[in-house]
């Protein structure tokens, strides 16, 4: 059990490092806007709105980590 809890916290910690890093990237290509007027989004972001969306990802993989989370206590306590 220590062993998938190492691997599991190397993971989350993993992913954490990339959303930080993907998100600083973002920011930083990010042009400034003037005024009240906001640039217009990239076609290919416009088709895949939610897809795109680092936020979507991240409660997504946070989701999906905690049933995994709650499957392996279920079936490590109820055998």
């Amino acid at each position: 059990m220590n062993l998938f809890v190492n691997a599991l916290s190397i993971v989350i910690v993993g992913i954490l490092a990339v959303s930080l890093i993907y998100t600083l990237s973002v920011v930083r290509q990010k042009k400034t806007v003037e005024g009240e007027l906001d640039t217009k989004i990239a076609e290919p972001i416009q088709r895949h709105i939610y897809l795109s969306n680092p936020i979507f990802w991240a409660y997504g993989i946070f989701f999906t980590l905690v049933l995994f989370i709650i499957l392996f206590v279920a079936i490590t306590f109820f055998r």
